[in-house]
């Protein structure tokens, strides 16, 4: 079997260092919250791992952690915080309370895809001890020192450091990017031991006092406590390479004095539309997610199959829709019984078929070929049914989709289920063939398959997202085609964003049909796969009005995609982009038209904001801005043509109003406040649902994004102040 290698940065031949029996160490999670599909790909990956590792007849032993104190970043660590603890404090519950829940929903989620359970689930807060006993070790050996109740690995004693990640010592500043320790002797040290800050829940006592330990040692502590001073493989993903898996492997290999682990095996990134999973990016799709969608999670696992573990996956629900199908499709060539009374080949197309299976998965788990084998020996004419069946079930011991169980599964169907297919059956046979198509298409709504056979009626359980009936919906902006080209239909195009608020978007809706009857207006609302029933209410809601669209989203694109997907479908003279904040309690188109009469504007509002260094912005007095806020903004449809589609980048809504107005006055054009526009503003519901944590993150990532593209354009910001 070959293994690619982090540390050695090749693909190697996999030898045990026992004979037989495989170590297995893999970094689990921290339980602050649910995992999301980012972190359950990297875990996916440990399971193929053992997966392939006892199919080839190893023995293995599987320690997988579970980090219950919260140090998910150095930067965190750090500044004394603690992520747990954080969620606790938010939900009412304690440290452990929190845990212990999303331990639970986190087993739950790998139980759901068919991730076989680690042999042990070690957790950070019931190894203190052992903790403890590692950093006196590098104490005595000289590679920690104490300051202040912290304790620091000397990354300078340990001359290796870097040899995992690459970041060597010389340049290792350049990627550490922590806050200033003045009780360091060198920026580049890492904590092992952090003393407790006053009123700290989690704590405990040292020799040195207070504290907790460092999210690294943990790691250290209990994989030298489980699998000794030598084991065979560490698995993680990318991003914990540098400065975890670095941290790690240097505190690890100064306590003992050798090499601790052979092989560190790393999953790539899965990414979301081009971007890192991450909450902070509102990208973090979890198992729930998919279930609320009507996915099976097993589709999930089955696209994480289609694409090599090293290689990035960009994760659409477009592209896991295709996976649901596919697993779909594999499942029926399970689903007969047949298979269960074929024994295993011994010779013919049959061994051939299964070695080619084995060569695929035995070369650094290359599952995209393994399971393209698998499709090319159900394709082929060279064995019966029954006997490609029984090695496609042979073979799922890798694969891990659950097919030997399916042939079960599939035909488990409510009562109330099989009640509805002897009607109707009762129908069809007094050849009422409408009434039996409908309950037909009832039946498949709920995650079924309805097979007429000659002689019975199967009802085969699927998921609900094939049902055919769905909306159809969209993963991009780039799905949607340009108007612009297309001459104006409508005075105006007011466009929407919808994510859970349908009252807002509603209310808004409402009072633009109500006050801005002496226009046309045509409404574009996008809609991002809310959790709630905003969905199902607008689409109720807009029933009949020939002049809204409602552009139905898989999840949620972004603020500047979602505008994009209205501009690019706008019909309207004038476009007005509108937070659904707002209220309006009169005529607003008006004005905003007859501001734009004037040919030397290009972009109007109900608020603009002026800035003297692109930094710091304040409200704007007018007539003049330097921007219009998002909150109301309108310009001239042509202009988008010149200006461009809006930065998909800024998924969240502040400082794109910037960006895009910059865009618009370089083109020559100014911006003017439109004064005494009648418009109420709400509370703005986004914002006030999000911790005061994550509005300055976002906020401070958006405002770079749009710094760095306009600060040097001095020309458009100088004047005015």
């Amino acid at each position: 079997m070959l293994l690619f290698n982090t540390l050695t940065r090749r693909k190697e031949e996999f030898r045990a260092l026992d004979p037989g029996q495989v170590t297995l160490y893999s970094c689990g999670p921290t339980v602050y919250r649910d995992v999301h599909l980012g972190n359950l790909r990297t875990f996916l990956l440990a399971d193929w791992l053992k997966r392939v590792l006892a199919f080839l007849g190893y023995r293995v032993f599987h320690v997988k952690n579970i980090t219950d104190v919260g140090h998910m970043r150095q930067e965190l660590l750090e500044r004394g915080e603690d992520k747990v603890i954080a969620a606790a404090r938010r939900a009412g519950m304690s440290s452990r309370e929190i845990a212990d829940y999303y331990t639970r929903r986190f087993l739950q989620d790998e139980a759901s895809l068919n991730i076989l359970p680690a042999d042990l689930f070690p957790k950070a807060t019931e190894h203190i001890l052992q903790c403890i006993q590692l950093i006196e070790r590098l104490l005595k050996k000289g590679h920690a020192y104490q300051a202040a109740g912290n304790i620091y690995f000397d990354v300078g004693s340990f001359k290796e450091y870097g040899k995992l990640s690459g970041n060597l010592l010389p340049g290792l500043m350049a990627a550490v990017r922590v806050e200033a320790d003045p009780n360091k002797k060198n920026p580049r040290d890492f904590t092992l031991w952090k003393a407790a800050e006053p009123g700290r829940e989690m704590k405990w006592p040292s020799p040195w006092g207070e504290g907790f330990p460092g999210w690294h040692i943990e790691c250290s502590a209990m994989s030298l406590n489980y699998l000794g001073e030598s084991f065979d493989i560490h698995t993680g993903g990318v991003d914990n390479i540098f400065p975890h898996h670095e941290d790690e492997l240097a505190q690890s290999e100064a306590a003992v004095g050798h090499k601790v682990v052979n092989y560190w095996v790393h999953g790539q990134h899965l990414l979301a539309d081009g971007l890192k999973m991450a909450k902070s990016v509102g990208n973090d799709y979890t198992i729930r997610d998919l279930e609320r969608r009507g996915f099976d999670p097993l589709a999930f696992r089955y696209l994480c199959l289609t694409v090599h573990y090293r290689s990035r996956l960009n994760f659409s629900f477009g592209a896991l829709r295709s996976a649901q199908r596919g697993l779909s499709h594999i499942r029926r060539h399970a689903e007969e019984r047949l298979w269960q009374e074929a024994e295993l080949p011994s010779d013919g197309p049959g061994l051939e078929w299964l070695e080619a299976f084995t060569k695929a998965v035995s070369d650094d788990l290359a599952m995209p070929k393994a399971l393209a084998v698998v499709w090319r020996m159900l394709h082929s004419k060279d064995m019966a049914q029954p006997l490609k069946a029984r090695l496609l079930i042979h073979m799922d011991r890798v694969l891990g989709l659950g097919l030997e169980s399916w042939c079960e599964l599939a035909q488990q169907v409510p009562p109330e289920s099989l009640e509805q297919i002897n009607k109707r059956q009762h129908f069809r046979a007094r050849g009422l063939f409408q009434e039996a198509d409908r309950m037909r298409e009832g039946i498949e709504m709920q995650g079924f398959e309805v097979r007429d056979l000659a002689q019975k009626t199967l009802l085969l359980r699927r998921s609900r997202a094939e049902w055919k009936g769905l909306p159809k919906e969209i993963s991009s902006s780039r799905q949607v085609a340009s108007l612009l080209g297309e001459p104006d239909r409508y005075d105006f195009t007011v466009s929407l964003v919808a994510w859970n608020n349908s009252k807002e978007i509603l209310r808004s809706y409402r009072a633009i049909r109500q006050h801005c009857t002496g226009h046309r207006v045509q409404m574009i609302i996008v809609e991002g796969g809310s959790s709630d029933q905003s969905r199902e209410e607008l689409l109720e809601a807009l029933q009949g009005d020939p002049h809204a669209t409602l552009w139905l989203a898989d999840h949620r694109l972004g603020e500047a995609a979602s505008r994009n997907v209205a501009l690019r479908s706008a019909l309207g003279r004038l476009v007005v982009l509108m937070d659904p904040s707002l209220e309006p309690l009169g005529d607003f188109l008006g004005p905003l038209g007859c501001t734009l009469e004037n040919p030397e504007i290009g972009l109007t509002g109900a608020t603009g904001l002026l800035t003297k260094n692109c930094q710091e912005f304040q409200d704007a007095q007018g007539p003049e801005a330097h921007a219009i806020t998002l909150y109301c903004m309108a310009f001239p449809r042509r202009l988008v043509g010149s200006a461009g589609w809006m930065d998909e980048r800024f998924r969240f809504y502040r400082h794109l109003d910037l960006d895009y107005s910059f865009r618009i006055r370089e083109l020559g054009f100014k911006a003017v406040i439109t004064p005494g526009l009648p418009l109420r503003t709400h509370p703005h519901s986004l914002w006030e649902s999000m911790e005061p944590e994550e509005r300055a993150r976002r906020s401070r990532a958006n405002f770079y994004l749009f710094y760095r593209k306009w600060h040097h354009k001095t020309h458009l910001y100088s004047q005015l102040i």
